[in-house]
């Protein structure tokens, strides 16, 4: 351009002077006077070069442009001449976009989303800390919380949250039939460490969330104010009664505040919870913290300054004498709690699920390319640049890719629908998990480099193509060797990720079969229940339990339970506080009579339960040695328990624990009976020492009727709700559910993964056969005429059976032994989300080997049985 530019203003200076020499003037003198007419001759080459430079940019743009549009309406018009190939490759793209894509909405939205609160990399969870204890992630007492807001120093601001599913919640009243709702109870800060902005309304002042204020006031979710509501902001001022009290709404909170769980209808002053309930004390931690450090202040200087609070109250005060730490957790950690190991092994399978269908499509295109061997080879002699032919090549892959993308972003909806479902309200942040722009962009961005991988190996074979050698070769010679090697490899590769798929199927597959032969402890059959919370102030014992009209909460109690057990259908009846997989009941420290606990040392805790007397008949577990509690175990009479053998293992090893006694404060309360170990928590884990008390003798409002019948369990739901309204009219139900939903729930997240792995291992082990089937029968076709001359020459049937078969079990070996290596390194990672199983089971991986293996021969089998049947005239004559 450059060179051109020169020589137009040579041209023109030439001109000029010329015309100046002919008027009369010398040449030196025309030369002169034509620069000056001239001007600035550098400004002039500046100004053109940049005419051109547009010019030329224009015009390349505009011929890009008009190739692109050529490539892409050939790429169609290409893909529409071969609907085996197209329909295979856009569904094989599709599935594996589509997995991906699912798995990544659900793996963002749970995990990497950013927090729905301002600068939330600044939010922090804080646990209390008891080494002696082993205990580093503990819930904090709310007396704790103040002397930490008090004395922070690098902390902005802290709270404290209590919710427990199924067991924080309130009563509403007056608002059609009692309800009880989730609710979650906050100290003060709470709301100003998350730096939440009302929708409508205002937050709550300090006076109003502590003790001696007027604290009978809450904050709505935004969801509950929809849909109790209307979403009308007139709510906001007036006064709605929870249990027998007029609580004053405040406001709205924002639809983004989902903290710490989805279904939470009302925010709560902790400070409103009396003593009675549960007692504001060092000893009672039930609390969740979330810390916001300040601008600039790091993770490690939040731990620093916490650790120096902690030790300050354990010098203090005595019951804090070995609470001396505190662990600090991001708050985003916090949020997407166990699930993490899970999820991100399942992004790890289905990426891998992604990398077979790119290896499969690119089979498939060097297969296609390489009968194009003559087409190119004449583009190519008739003048065609190669980077011409790369990127008509690269585009009709991107066009496949992206057809392969619309169908996958389809295909992610119904998945991510499908799995949250099938995840039954066991991930976290469920509500923020869908098919957004994230996904979308996600989307298109791995079927961008989708189909440049799978495109570039016969992109890069068509620069390689030598145009004399493809054009003296005939048909079949046109499919060389380098070919074959290329689709051999991405064979191999392929068999070695379905084998690292299959294995974990196959591990997670044996962990749910382990989890499904765990007894928990109870027979599940034929057992619902009815949750429900007794509300003490309705049902307020009078001083004087001789006046009439006496009942108090605890005969409400026993009444609801002795009608229940009349009822037709029930064959038996009783109460627990909180039934298996519904909660893990109440820690509580005790001491063994005789047995003081050495200095330094904190008591010994255990989990405790209240229930009814009957509740371990009712649900059909075992009384192993002494008895239950009997309608005789009531107030009044003497203190006793029942505890589980895990209690017994850990504490009296080797004695006889019915009989021994546990010291409570200042009381001795003797052991009368042990029963077998439930599963209270989850299938996965095992029972922990757990105290189960006479709800009689110390009593809980928080109530869920078990009831046993013979037949349909939901059948005697309607008649235990009348039974219940009999007794109190105004009780709200919480819940109604069968023990064997309950399990199905606590199996939720396993069966996810089992389903998921399952389904990709699945995936794998059909694109492995496919991808050796591709290949072998590939080799036939090729090689027809080698095989024709093999029979004519007296080879048998047999013999090139076996020729064709051994070349496929080859392949399998080597991609075999390439995913045993994988797959012994990756299955580690599983180690998280295994029960009953170990990462490197011998037995599964030998399994999972010999599955594959008779996919590969059945795959193999298939093409083999064709070149066994070749015949040598009509092979040699197509030659």
């Amino acid at each position: 351009m450059r060179d051109d530019v020169d020589a137009e203003v040579a041209s023109h200076l030439e001109a000029r002077t010329e015309s100046l020499m002919a008027s009369g003037l010398s040449e030196t003198e025309a030369r002169a006077q034509a620069e000056r007419e001239f001007g600035d001759i550098d400004d002039a080459r500046r100004y053109m070069s940049r005419i051109s430079l547009r010019t030329d940019t224009a015009r390349r743009r505009r011929d890009y442009v008009g190739d692109f549009r050529q490539d892409v309406r050939y790429a169609l018009r290409r893909l529409i001449a071969a609907p085996a190939f197209t329909a295979t490759g856009i569904l094989t793209l599709a599935l594996g976009i589509g997995a991906t894509t699912a798995i990544f909405s659900i793996v963002y939205g749970v995990l990497f989303r950013p927090l729905p609160f301002a600068d939330p990399d600044r939010l922090y969870t804080i646990y209390s800390a008891n080494r002696t204890a082993n205990s580093f992630e503990a819930s904090v007492s709310s007396v704790d919380i103040d002397d930490w807001r008090a004395m922070r120093r690098d902390i902005e601001d802290l709270g404290g949250v209590l919710y427990l599913s199924g067991s924080t919640g309130v009563d509403l009243i007056g608002r059609g039939d009692p309800r009880r709702i989730p609710a979650a109870y906050v100290t003060p800060g709470y709301f100003e460490t998350l730096r939440l902005v009302p929708v409508v309304g205002r937050l709550p002042r300090e006076d109003e969330m502590v003790r001696g204020g007027n604290d009978k006031v809450l904050m709505l979710s935004h969801e509950f104010w929809r849909r109790e509501f209307g979403g009308v902001g007139d709510v906001v001022g007036t006064s709605i009664n929870i249990g027998a009290t007029p609580h004053l709404v405040l406001g709205v909170l924002p639809a983004s505040m989902r903290y710490p769980a989805d279904d939470i209808a009302v925010y709560i002053p902790w400070s409103s919870v009396p003593d009675t309930s549960t007692p504001h004390i060092r000893p009672v931690r039930l609390m969740d913290v979330v810390a916001r450090a300040k601008p600039g202040v790091t993770q490690a200087m939040v731990e620093a300054e916490m650790t120096t609070i902690t030790r300050r109250l354990a010098d203090q005060y005595p019951e804090n004498r070995n609470w001396d730490g505190a662990t600090v957790v991001p708050l985003a950690r916090t949020v997407s709690g166990s699930v993490r190991d899970a999820l991100l092994v399942l992004l790890g399978a289905v990426g891998l699920v992604l990398l077979m269908a790119a290896a499969n499509v690119a089979a498939l295109q060097v297969a296609r390319a390489s009968t194009r061997g003559r087409e190119l080879a004449v583009r190519l002699a008739l003048g065609a640049r190669r980077g011409r032919l790369v990127r008509q090549l690269l585009t009709e892959s991107l066009v496949l890719s992206l057809v392969g993308c619309l169908v996958g972003v389809g295909l992610a909806f119904v998945l991510v629908r499908g799995l949250l479902a099938l995840a039954a309200g066991q991930l976290p942040r469920s509500g923020e998990v869908g098919i957004d722009l994230a996904a979308i962009v996600f989307a298109v961005a791995v079927s961008l480099v989708t189909g440049l991988v799978f495109g570039l190996a016969p992109a890069l074979r068509a620069m390689g193509a030598d145009p004399h050698r493809a054009l003296g070769a005939g048909a079949r010679g046109a499919v060389g060797a380098d070919s074959q090697r290329l689709r051999n490899g991405l064979v191999v590769a392929e068999v070695a990720v379905a084998l690292m798929l299959v294995v974990g199927a196959g591990l997670m597959s044996r962990t749910f079969i382990a989890l499904m032969n765990v007894d928990p402890g109870f027979n599940p059959d034929g057992l619902v229940a009815v949750q429900f919370t007794i509300n003490p102030d309705r049902h307020a014992a009078p001083p004087d339990p001789s006046l009439p009209g006496y009942r108090g909460y605890m005969a409400v109690y026993r009444e609801i339970i002795d009608k229940v057990r009349t009822l037709p259908g029930v064959a038996s009846a009783a109460a627990v506080k909180n039934a298996p997989f519904r909660g893990n009941g109440e820690g509580n420290g005790f001491t063994i009579a005789g047995r003081p606990v050495p200095a330094g040392q904190d008591a010994p805790t255990a989990r405790v339960i209240h229930v009814s007397d009957g509740y371990f008949q009712t649900i059909g577990a075992r009384v192993v040695d002494g008895r239950e509690y009997t309608p005789r175990d009531r107030a009044g009479a003497p203190l006793v328990l029942v505890v589980n053998e895990a209690f017994g293992r850990q504490f009296f090893p080797g004695e006889r624990v019915v009989g021994q006694r546990l010291q409570f404060g200042q009381t001795q309360v003797e052991i009368v009976g042990v029963v077998n170990d439930i599963r209270q928590v989850a299938m996965a884990q095992p029972a922990r020492p757990t105290i189960y008390m006479s709800n009689l003798q110390n009593g809980r409002v928080q109530t869920t009727i078990v009831a046993r019948t013979a037949g349909d369990p939901m059948s005697v739901v309607p008649a235990i709700r009348e039974a219940i309204w009999s007794i109190d009219k105004d009780q709200p139900i919480t819940d109604v559910y069968t023990f064997r939903d309950s399990i199905a729930r606590a199996m939720a997240r396993p069966r996810l993964l089992v389903v998921l792995l399952g389904g990709f291992g699945i995936v794998g082990l059909l694109l492995g056969a496919i991808g050796i089937y591709g290949v072998l029968a590939a080799l036939v076709n090729q090689r027809q005429r080698e095989i024709g001359v093999r029979i004519a020459l007296g080879a048998r049937p047999s013999d090139v059976l076996g020729l064709v078969v051994r070349r496929g079990l080859m392949l399998t070996i080597a991609g075999l032994s390439i995913g045993l290596a994988g797959a012994w390194g990756l299955s580690r990672f599983l180690a998280a989300v295994l029960y009953g199983v170990e990462p490197t089971d011998p037995a599964t991986f030998a399994g999972v080997t010999a599955i594959l293996t008779l996919a590969a021969l059945l795959a193999s089998w298939i093409p083999a049985q064709r070149a066994a049947r070749v015949d040598p005239v009509d092979a040699l004559r197509a030659e």
